[in-house]
């Protein structure tokens, strides 16, 4: 019987099928050389690479059979293994991390001819962990300027002063997106003020979406130096602070960073925890009180995950006089998303009638969060343990419940109909025994063979160093 061949839109729709099952994906590529491109695309489409696992990942570049140039990755991350009990601490961290990072991107074939940048000619997101800026090389710093695909960067670095930093944003001028993960500045530089001189650095001018985790006022007032005419999303959080010195320097880069963005700001997103772990802290909540929106008259999405009462009101009022200083005043919010707001203490009648406001007349959807506990009786018959209650256990009824009880405190905003609660069932039952029966009678609740927690294992942490989206120990080389 003769081969039939199938035509190369239907392979690809097939692999693409594949697209999570990476032994699948492995076997296609063996199976012709048509086949190739494609499953690789997949399988390499993202690399976790481990600081111990870089030099045999250079090892692939090396081999004259190496194919990994073709593979089109899109996305790199390089991070650490979790230290173990009795390791130094984050200072051997980021020695080691530098050192892994300047062997990897100082690497070149033995003509010259061939970096990391030309082998990842398409990346598209680059996550680097654990980072002293001033230990990197000069020729890392090269090869890392050469990623001219680049659009999406997220980092956790200590940078000296605030040149290394605005360097660090002159070397991508394709970025779009930036995440700063507890980014800082050793030497901490006198706020940014209006009439400072402009860095000669040029930002990216694509770049419309900034991630900062756990701010270091310094790093915003870097930031706020440029006017962000582009940047579109702004997604901050921080924990407890210190002093209330340090609440109004966050509040007030910040501030600066939303004035700098003006009119293109569109989407809003603050987390403010407290973790209570340090007595004398300072809420992290007062920053809200001194941030001044006013000026981002394009707003569209607001998401506020705030913990503290008393703090809600004082902000949404703040926003709705902002239409007193714009003239003519056109509404723009579309999405409001209150996390904890079922769980705060609130004015319900007075918050009803502030959201009726002009400010807040194109809202569409109110988002909260709306939780109940469930347990083993709320699950039997499942063949196995999904996170959430059957329909029309106790639980699931407790949750309807409340969901109409939280709609009842805001009459005003329901019969808009743009109340839009999300339900957040906890585990309440105790351990959960792998392998669980659900079918069990739900008083059986011996857990003496049962663990403590649930952890999602993959092989990121085999000996070879790189992770399980993509392992590279195992790319097809020859």
């Amino acid at each position: 019987m003769p081969a039939v061949e199938l035509p190369a839109e239907l392979t690809d729709l097939i692999i693409g099928h594949l697209h999570k099952d990476k032994p699948a994906l492995m076997a296609c590529a063996l199976v012709c050389r048509k086949w190739v491109a494609s499953s690789r695309a997949h399988l390499f489409c993202h690399i976790i690479l481990f600081r111990d696992g870089v030099e045999r990942f250079i090892s692939l570049y090396d081999s004259p059979f190496s194919t990994i140039h073709r593979a089109n990755t899109s996305s790199f991350l390089l991070t650490d293994r979790i230290i173990p009990k009795g390791k130094p601490e984050p200072d051997y961290q980021h020695l080691e991390s530098n050192l892994a990072l300047n062997k990897l991107l100082a690497w070149r074939s033995l003509d010259g001819q061939t970096t990391l940048a030309t082998i990842f000619s398409q990346l598209r997101r680059l996550t680097i962990t654990y980072i002293e800026w001033q230990t990197l090389s000069a020729s890392s710093k090269e090869t890392l300027s050469k990623f001219e695909s680049l659009r999406e960067l997220q980092i956790d670095a200590v940078f000296e002063n605030r040149g290394q930093f605005l360097a660090l944003l002159g070397m991508f001028p394709n970025l779009e997106t930036l995440s700063l993960i507890h980014c800082c500045l050793r030497n901490g530089e006198g706020t940014a003020n209006a009439g400072d001189p402009s860095p000669s650095i040029a930002p990216p001018s694509r770049l419309h979406a900034i991630s900062i985790y756990d701010i270091d006022p310094p790093i915003v007032d870097a930031l706020a130096l440029f006017p962000w005419y582009s940047l579109r999303i702004l997604d901050f959080q921080f924990c407890d602070l210190f002093s209330f010195e340090l609440a109004c320097g966050i509040a007030t880069a910040i501030e600066k960073l939303v004035a700098s963005a003006g009119p293109s700001l569109e989407v809003f997103l603050a987390e403010a925890s407290s973790d209570r772990k340090y007595s004398g802290a300072v809420k992290p909540c007062v920053c809200f009180e001194l941030i001044d929106l006013s000026k981002n008259t394009s707003l569209q999405q607001i998401c506020l995950d705030i913990e503290e009462n008393g703090r809600v009101q004082p902000f949404l009022r703040r926003l709705a006089d902002a239409t007193i200083y714009s003239k003519p005043f056109t509404p723009t919010l579309q999405s409001l998303n209150i996390t904890n707001l079922p769980v705060l203490s609130v004015d319900w009648e007075d918050l009803d009638m502030l959201l009726q406001h002009p400010y807040f007349s194109a809202l569409s959807k109110l988002q909260y969060t709306v939780t109940a506990d469930f347990y083993h009786r709320d699950c039997i018959g499942q063949p196995r343990f999904t996170g959430g209650p059957n329909p029309g256990s106790d639980a699931h009824r407790t949750m309807l419940q409340s969901v109409e009880e939280f709609g009842a405190r805001l009459p005003l905003c329901r019969a808009r109909g743009i109340l839009r609660p999300h339900e957040s069932y906890r585990w309440a039952g105790g351990s959960i025994r792998a392998g669980s029966d659900w079918a069990e009678d739900p008083d059986n609740t011996d857990d003496t063979d049962d663990t403590d927690s649930v952890e999602y294992m993959d092989d990121a942490d085999d000996d070879d160093g790189v992770g399980n989206e993509s392992n590279v120990g195992d790319a097809l080389s020859a």
